[in-house]
């Protein structure tokens, strides 16, 4: 929401007296500034603005909580790996008497590395990439197992065992087609492709030397095996230090954090609310609440997908599970709250007070229901406090249903207040002057009601279907179409892996590195693959060339004082690129973790004496097949990507304002929007967001720069346009009858739209939005340095707000004063809310044809 002022031509109220705001045991700014939520890792968002540098470099120089928790982590993996290190400076300590898997140094090297690559800031983070990365080796494992029964010992024992290379080469192409097309995660099929590159290599070479289990029987000092045990030793060792010395887990953090997220909410309604009153109306407190929202809009986001990781930390068994199912939910509800508040909002958006205003009455009343609403959600003993415990005593749950029960009767004292208010006013049903006033009420009666629905189902376990969830499951992994360009990533990725790998059979001799190094470094990442590439090239040679340097200065073997000066240095080597990788934005934070999990490989050398063995031709050949693979895939990005990120950005652009169209035109034709088009809106405009990042950075060449600046204030007003559509899905439907839940939209409006002036004034609604839409896409699609001539020919409708009156004055006499009903059910209130968000509509349009002018 950037900060701007409100051109509605509907009337506004006058300022209020400011009241004293009912006392309370807890109230949320208590909460912001109380030792619990100064222990949670993130700050209150309201306090300050994020520095430039921190935009930029992510939290690496932020100070506080956070930063101490990326420190510590940083440490516990730098120790991980010195640890495993270490074992090599041990004279005697690796002997032949341990499984091959411990004793040859080549194998041990890659404990360090997949270390690097499983290790997480939290458990459950963590252990999800454990178990993604066992699996992925567990797939090549069997490969390679089905194979050696089927041609023991491989292209080495071809006289003997029937070898036939087409069935090897049917089995890559096939196997590693199958890893990149399903939609699994990228580390399980990291993890495939590499070792798959690697077995693959030594089934095939006629001279190789790898020992595989044969006829399906396990040898535990077989290749296969072997780099499976290094593998797992790798991610149980990750997993260890997230819970040594004590552990780090997702759910403690996420519940201070909905503490103070949820905290922050209260603080955000009552300051709108405030400022709409007319107590505070200042620009600096109406700034200070925009940034609130948008911040709190980002964090739910980052809640939502840390309340899935917490699944892998109980896998949803027994009070871990509730208390993930509640927290699911309670973001949820924080989630529909600031969607209310957004329409609070936009509502609070003032430049002049006029008479007629009749919330000035109602001011006390307010203020103490938002006072109900904040103990509910975080007073002592609410809905927060039994997050926190999973439980709450007997007497508590009677506190929270008495909460629940005094905001009913709040909301119903307001809604009869206020409707007395009109009456005694002369306006029972309709009035231009009154439709904000209206608005406001409704989204109030809306907040209060969703706050005292979850309180009085708090308690009761979410239904879930098993088998349905399975269901979508199995078929999100075998479509590749589920993400909008995810074919042409299936099309590049094998195109790249392939390549490799025939430039590893017949160009290096079946060294599997070349396509090892493919599987490391694919990404579906379409921004500047030149950039991201250099990015992995600079992580990579700095993770393979430093620990040369290291190695051939210091006596890092025997025990003195050599030995220690390398493991400290190894310590602060590792510790630093991790912090760089946990703290740093997605631009950098790869680099750290490519040259942390390459230089944990490289630091694993053999001892030759007081001094370690440094194959520097080796190293050399690995920096030398590094810059080929992240060349030939570069050069594939940029010549087989089927459509570049701004042209995406442009696609979801357009696809949301096409579905927004089309919910706006169902509800105001009678017809039920539905939540999945709501949903569906709010999901295009998610994607275009991702990639408006993406098209940031990639190349132009001859094109203009990418418009970031005008994007920013384009999607911020889509997704408030996203708001307003869920707060006309709400309209649409019954709260207190027998038919609640259910959408009434067609008796709704059925009095109303045979109205000529109803039809003119949809009408012009949608016109506007085909114009701005087909402005804004000749806008973004206009990428020369000429003048635009669309932009340059576009007219606004000067006379579409103006209609808003007509309507109002002709549909005051159809609709019935209905005294008996609350605002949620009232038909007055409903439509009027219908008639505010036509309006609503046009000054969000109007907002995005001055982002595009300015820019």
């Amino acid at each position: 929401m950037a900060g701007r002022t409100d051109r509605s031509v509907l009337g506004n109220r006058p300022p209020a007296e400011s009241p004293r705001r009912p006392g309370m045991a807890m109230t949320p700014r208590d909460v912001l500034v109380s030792p619990d939520s100064r222990a949670s890792p993130s700050r209150p968002i309201t306090t300050k603005d994020i520095s430039d540098m921190n935009q930029t470099y992510g939290t690496m120089f932020a100070r506080g909580e956070r930063f101490k928790s990326n420190v510590e982590m940083a440490c516990r993996g730098g120790v991980g790996v010195a640890l495993v290190i270490w074992v090599t400076t041990v004279p005697g300590l690796i002997n032949d008497t341990m499984p091959r898997a411990y004793n040859d140094v080549q194998l041990l090297c890659m404990v360090g590395f997949w270390f690097v690559l499983t290790f997480w800031k939290d458990l459950g983070t963590t252990v999800r990439n454990a178990v993604q990365a066992i699996l992925g080796t567990l797939v090549a494992v069997l490969n390679s197992l089905v194979l050696n029964a089927i041609f023991p010992g491989g292209a080495k024992n071809a006289r003997s065992n029937g070898y036939a290379p087409s069935i090897a080469w049917a089995d890559i192409f096939v196997v590693a087609f199958l890893l990149i097309f399903m939609n699994v995660s990228d580390r399980f099929r990291t993890f495939g492709l590499f070792y798959l590159a690697m077995f693959m290599m030594h089934f095939m070479n006629p001279e190789s030397t790898a020992i595989f289990s044969r006829n399906f029987e396990i040898n535990w000092n077989g290749t296969g095996i072997s780099y499976l045990l290094v593998c797992t030793s790798g991610c149980v060792l990750a997993i260890l230090f997230t819970l040594l010395p004590y552990p780090r887990l997702v759910s403690q953090s996420v519940v201070a954090e909905c503490n103070v997220t949820a905290a922050t909410v209260c603080v955000v309604i009552e300051q709108v609310t405030e400022i709409y009153l007319g107590s505070s109306a200042t620009s600096a407190l109406h700034s200070k609440c925009e940034k609130a929202a948008d911040g709190i809009a980002e964090k739910l986001k980052e809640l939502e997908s840390r309340t899935e990781l917490m699944w892998w930390e109980g896998f949803d068994i027994g009070r871990l599970g509730s208390r993930r199912h509640l927290l699911v939910r309670f973001v949820a509800l924080l989630k529909k709250l600031m969607d209310i508040v957004h329409g609070l909002e936009h509502a609070a958006r003032v430049e002049e007070p006029v008479e007629g205003g009749l919330l000035k009455e109602l001011t006390p009343e307010i203020q103490q229901l938002i006072a109900s609403m904040s103990a509910t959600l975080v007073g002592s003993g609410g809905i927060v406090d039994f997050m926190s415990d999973g439980d709450l005593a007997n007497h508590q749950v009677d506190t929270l249903l008495r909460r629940a029960e005094q905001l009913r009767r709040e909301v119903h004292a307001i809604s009869r207040h206020y409707t007395g208010l009109r009456v005694e006013g002369g306006h029972p049903t309709l009035s231009i002057f009154l439709l904000e006033e209206d608005y406001f009420v409704y989204n109030m009666s809306a907040l209060a009601h969703a706050v005292r629905e979850f309180a009085m189902t708090v308690q009761k376990p979410a239904e879930r279907d098993l088998q349905k969830e399975m269901e979508s499951t199995l078929l999100d992994l075998v479509d590749p179409t589920a993400t909008r360009g995810n074919l042409n990533f299936v099309f590049r990725a094998y195109v790249a892996y392939m390549v490799a790998f025939f430039a590893g059979v017949y160009l290096f001799g079946y060294d599997f590195l070349l396509p090892a190094t493919i599987a490391l470094v694919l990404s579906k990442f379409t921004g500047s693959a030149l950039e991201r590439n250099l990015g992995r090239m600079q992580g990579v040679v700095l993770g393979l060339v430093l620990p040369v340097i290291v190695l051939t200065q210091l006596p890092t073997c025997g025990g003195g004082a050599g030995t220690w000066a390398f493991l400290l240095l190894i310590f602060l080597f590792i510790g630093l690129c991790l912090y760089i990788y946990f703290s740093a934005t997605d631009r950098y934070a790869f680099i750290g973790m490519l040259t942390a999990a390459f230089a944990a490989q490289s630091f694993f050398q053999p001892c030759d004496g007081d001094g370690r063995i440094v194959g520097a031709s080796l190293h050399f050949f690995r920096v030398v097949v590094t810059i080929t693979a992240i060349f030939l895939i570069a050069v594939i990005d940029l010549s087989l990507t089927s459509e570049r990120p701004s042209e995406a950005f442009q696609f979801h652009t357009a696809e949301s304002l096409r579905l927004a169209k089309k919910a706006l035109t169902r509800f105001y034709d009678g017809r039920e929007m539905g939540k999945l088009l709501v949903s569906t809106v709010a999901l295009e405009v998610e994607r275009a967001q991702d990639m408006a990042v993406q098209a940031s950075h990639e190349p132009r060449f001859w094109r203009t720069p990418f418009p970031s600046r005008m994007v920013q204030p384009v999607l911020s007003e889509i997704e408030d346009l996203c708001a307003d559509l869920r707060i006309l899905h709400r309209a649409s439907h019954v709260y207190k009858s027998e038919h609640a839940g259910h959408p009434d939209i067609d008796a709704l409006l059925r009095p109303v739209r045979k109205e000529p002036v109803w039809k003119e004034c949809v009408s012009d609604m949608l016109t506007q939005f085909d114009a701005v839409s087909t402005l804004l896409a000749r806008v973004l699609a206009h990428e020369s340095s000429s003048a635009n001539e669309h932009l340059l020919n576009y007219q606004h409708n000067m006379q579409a707000n103006d209609r808003i009156e007509d309507l109002v004055d002709a549909i005051t006499p159809l609709l019935k004063y209905a005294p008996e009903l609350d605002v949620l059910d009232d038909p007055r209130a409903r439509i009027g809310v219908a008639i505010f968000i036509i309006n609503s509509v046009h000054n969000r349009l109007d907002f995005v044809v001055e982002a595009v002018m300015r820019y």
